[in-house]
């Protein structure tokens, strides 16, 4: 085992720890916002997470081959080609004289479509066999299997046109027939128009991992992918399955169908070919509409054929394998969840921005690092990166692999054509037009998401949350739509040329190369870039966001979310000191990292929003512990226009969660919701993010025809035992309607109990799973107190 294997096992279990890490945060308890669009984005997640096993299996058992030391004998050797009418005939040419000038003895054939007279002119002058057929069936796979019939080797080479060999191409593979057991072999896919245009770049650039580390992982697995280039086979084993296989990925259905034969595979990792990469949209999308109808297919309807007779790894490869494709519908509902999301103000994830760094990013930055500590397997010095046009391409195409998913599901079938070869030099801007559509979409979903806000300033961190994704989504679909527009990025270039700044670009342009290069053989550079990332996201989002992280209530208080039941007390009001008068209270640590945050209940007979809050709410909430105040709200101060206004200045400056109980003194049912409705509009017009709505339903309303509304409610506050002022948790369970309850957590105020007040209130919330809040009145000595019940059943907590 080399040392660069070794080293990747070990990054490898740092990761898959990380990955667990990540994966029991997120599952564990599951923070469900909207479910039908949560569900989707797990969907998403889970599938993320088994392609990156995927990359890392074949990361930790990446394999050279060795060929005999001894000279193998020399063997009968056909090397084939095919053409197909409207493929240039002088990249034909090249090819057909590129195979002639192969060094190892050989017999050289085209299989040719169209009989063209100029290619039957150029096989006559270079003393290839020239072979074509008037049945023309079973596309480039029937076109082969016709030639087989009058080829006489014992070995089969299969080029594609573009693809013109080097001259020791058969050196380097042949070696590998000695051992009987191998059915094909398969060399390197590489490419020399990378530079055409931005497309060709970026889909050079989705390959390099394949034909690199992840190909070479194969070889340790025994699952080698035949390519339909470059690809060299046994004859006794294509002969033994029938000849090549069929459909619109005819090498990757001959390569499922030789190792259910029983056939071995090797990848030799060199390059002895190079080819054309698709160079326009057309192109590049008509070659993966096929490859993904037709990968569909295979897994649909061939894989589960074939499933007894593959090994456990070559199972797990080919239902796995062609999964990449279904990265289209991925990315689909990736596209789509913020743009719903903010268009009904609904948020799948009811996750704070701070934790999903804090537990995701490990993942990520360990990704990162296996990733690019890969790249020293890739076979050439350029192919290092981030691969950010591969990237952009790849999720551009969304809709190109959802419909070839589509295809496959409903049996639509793709006609068999060639990958056009020639780029095109004008902008495809009808090609483009799915990926700017939805880019304007998820634009105008952000502003419609300020515009409408039904859902209350306490989600407004998950509306700037949606809010990035979908601006970051955009950027990378318009991304991808400006590698179409081949005419506008010439000109671009050309002016760029021209300007005073050219130096300057060209400057950051070999200083991007060259840290490419550095970073590619260098884990410790690797690992100083990633954890410069990570000091700066937490220095953004502590340090400059600091303000607004210490008053965003942590996710249990924002959803009551969670299996645990947390606890409060009432406390006493105190009078305020001329010395705490003249106190200025600091700002300590994010709420969002304590979960378990004392609740303190301070009950007031008013607010007098034009005088300073009592001193005692900064100073409960400055040693991190979560507010709750209750207080009366008189008719005469509810058609004061200046009330909640002046409130507002005073409450929002509060270091911490404040959990807001008014009473509102309101003379009828409409007039209570209208008054509730203008209160809470006016904290969220403010933006205020710390405040949080308690809403007590009444004994005289058992109806809750009070209700202001799940928009303008965060928890519903009820006495476990009914007094005359409020109804009680057993009468509001039967009075409920529409289910609220569940779209409402219950915070219960239960009197005075002595013992440990956390085993009283995980008894109460064993029997009632909805309160996620249990807050205990302060002991009265001159009232005698009375053991809690629970709902008639005479369970004495004392």
């Amino acid at each position: 085992m080399s040392t660069g294997v070794r080293t990747m096992r070990w990054l490898v279990g740092i990761g898959i720890i990380s990955l667990i890490y990540f994966g029991w945060w997120f599952f564990a308890n599951l923070r469900i916002g909207f479910p039908l669009l949560f569900w989707p984005l797990a969907l998403s997640i889970g599938f993320k997470l088994l392609l990156v096993l995927h990359e890392w299996a074949h990361y930790v058992q990446v394999r050279v081959p060795v060929p005999p030391a001894y000279t193998p004998p020399v063997r009968r050797v056909d090397v084939m080609t095919t053409a197909f009418p409207g493929e240039p005939l002088d990249m034909i040419i090249h090819t057909l004289e590129a195979m002639q000038a192969i060094r190892y003895p050989h017999t050289s054939y085209l299989c040719d479509e169209g009989d063209d007279p100029v290619l039957r002119a150029a096989c006559l002058r270079l003393g290839i066999i020239h072979v074509t057929r008037l049945v023309k069936t079973d596309a480039k796979a029937g076109n082969i299997n016709h030639a087989l019939q009058q080829a006489t080797g014992e070995v089969c080479v299969v080029l594609d046109p573009d693809h013109a060999p080097t001259t020791d191409f058969l050196d380097q593979v042949m070696p590998y027939f000695e051992d009987e057991r191998i059915g094909f072999v398969q060399v390197v896919q590489a490419y020399s128009n990378q530079a055409e245009s931005l497309v060709a770049r970026a889909a050079a650039e989705q390959t390099y991992h394949f034909y690199g580390p992840l190909m070479m992982g194969m070889n340790g697995y025994g699952t080698v992918q035949a390519i339909g280039a470059n690809c060299t086979f046994r004859r006794a084993a294509l002969d033994s399955i029938g000849g090549h296989a069929v459909g619109l990925t005819e090498d990757m259905h001959t390569a499922m169908c030789l190792h259910a034969a029983g056939w071995r595979s090797v990848y030799v990792p060199e390059i002895v070919s190079r080819g054309l990469v698709p160079a326009s949209l057309a192109a590049f999308y008509s070659q993966q509409l096929k490859w993904s109808r037709g990968a569909f297919d295979l897994l649909f309807r061939v894989y589960p054929k074939l499933f007894t007779r593959f090994t456990w790894s070559q199972r797990i490869h080919y239902l796995v394998l062609p999964l990449y494709f279904f990265s289209g519908v991925i990315a689909l509902l990736d596209l789509s969840i913020p743009l719903v999301s903010l268009g009904i103000s609904q948020f799948p994830w009811l996750v704070s921005l701070n934790a999903l760094i804090r537990h995701a990013f490990p993942l990520l930055g360990m990704a990162l690092l296996i990733r690019f500590y890969a790249q020293r397997w890739m076979r050439e010095p350029g192919e290092g990166g981030l691969h950010l046009a591969g990237g952009f391409l790849l999720v551009g195409t969304w809709w190109v692999y959802t419909l070839g998913f589509l295809y496959a599901v409903l049996g639509i079938q793709v006609p068999y054509l060639p990958t056009p070869k020639v780029g095109r030099k004008y902008n495809e801007w009808a090609l483009a037009l799915p990926n700017i559509l939805f880019a304007l979409l998820l634009l105008a979903a952000c502003v419609h998401s300020q515009l409408v806000d039904a859902t209350g300033y306490a989600t407004s961190q998950y509306i700037i949350t949606m809010m990035v994704v979908s601006v970051a989504s955009a950027g990378v679909l318009l991304a991808a739509t400006v590698m179409g527009l081949h005419r506008t990025v010439f000109h671009f270039m050309r002016e760029l040329a021209k300007l005073p700044f050219r130096g300057m670009a060209m400057g950051l342009h070999r200083l991007q190369n060259k840290l490419g290069r550095l970073l590619a053989g260098s884990v410790s550079m690797y690992s100083l870039l990633i954890a410069l990332i990570g000091v700066s996201s937490v220095f953004f989002f502590t340090y400059r966001q600091q303000q607004w992280l210490l008053q965003v209530p942590p996710e249990w208080l924002l959803n009551g979310g969670g299996n645990e039941t947390h606890i409060g007390r009432e406390a006493t009001p105190t009078v305020d000191s001329d010395t705490e008068a003249s106190t200025k209270w600091k700002i300590g640590l994010p709420f969002n990292s304590f979960q378990t945050s004392t609740i303190n209940a301070l009950t007031l007979p008013a607010i007098d929003p034009a005088t300073r809050l009592p001193l005692q709410v900064y100073k409960l909430a400055s040693k991190h512990q979560i507010m709750m105040i209750t207080w009366t709200v008189s008719a005469q101060e509810l058609q004061n226009a200046n009330y909640w206004p002046q409130l507002v200045r005073q409450l929002m400056v509060v270091p911490g969660p404040l959990l807001l109980r008014p009473l509102l003194q309101s003379p009828s049912p409409d007039r209570y919701r209208r008054d509730w409705a203008l209160m809470a509009s006016t904290f969220r017009a403010a933006k205020v993010p710390n405040v949080l709505w308690v809403w007590t339903p009444e004994a005289a309303d058992p109806l809750l025809k009070k209700f202001p509304g799940v928009a303008n409610v965060n928890w519903m506050a009820t006495p476990l035992v009914a007094d005359t002022l409020s109804i009680s948790f057993a009468e509001l369970r039967r009075h409920l309607v529409s289910n609220l309850v569940n779209q409402v957590p219950v915070l219960l105020l239960a009197p005075p109990a002595t013992g440990k007040l956390s085993t009283i209130a995980n008894r109460i919330a064993w029997q009632y799973p909805e309160i996620k809040i249990v807050v205990f009145a302060a002991p009265k000595p001159s009232i005698s107190t009375s053991p809690i019940t629970l709902n008639s059943t005479n369970r004495s907590f004392n």
